[in-house]
């Protein structure tokens, strides 16, 4: 599916996510030395997603930060793997940009418009007729008054997904 120059550069996207403006502590980093520990690559995924599957709990009940928390853990985890075997690149793809278009969803949420477009532009730049990330981009845009742009995500998306209700009602 993915190669491994392809999971490469998602990968370090991640780390670009967690790094740019970062607050990590110190224990932040003591998770980086343990997940560097871990020798195999579905164990790091097990773990990620666990603390995907946390956030989503926090997010349905209403608990955003707790949510992002979660998922920034997530892609800690993701940040680490070793990418050299091809089952493991497909389920990193996978659940990376699951975990990325969740972040953006959680910060819609919280209005934070230019973070929800950056998060959902790293997806797309991996998949381009990834409908989720076009959608929650186009919800951005009309926070941000960019009703253009906004129209532009959501045609493509009905191009991609066209029995898609909920892009056709924006």
């Amino acid at each position: 599916m993915g190669s491994i120059k392809f999971c490469l550069d998602f990968q370090e996207d991640h780390k670009g996510l967690l790094f740019d403006g970062s607050n990590l502590e110190i224990e932040d980093l003591d998770l980086f030395g343990f997940i560097s520990n871990l020798e195999n690559p579905k164990s790091v995924l097990e773990h990620s997603r666990n603390f995907k599957e946390e956030g989503n709990t926090s997010f349905r009940e209403g608990d955003f930060d707790g949510a992002l928390e979660k998922y920034n853990l997530s892609c800690v985890f993701l940040s680490c793997l070793t990418l050299q075997k091809e089952d493991v690149r497909t389920f990193f793809l996978h659940l990376s940009s699951s975990v990325v278009l969740n972040m953006a969803s959680t910060l819609l949420k919280k209005k934070e418009f230019q973070h929800v477009g950056q998060l959902c532009s790293i997806v797309l730049s991996y998949n381009p007729k990834n409908v989720k990330a076009l959608f929650l981009r186009a919800k951005a845009a009309i926070g941000l008054d960019k009703y253009e742009l906004a129209c532009w995500d959501l045609r493509v998306a009905q191009d991609v997904e066209p029995s898609n209700q909920e892009v056709a009602r924006n």
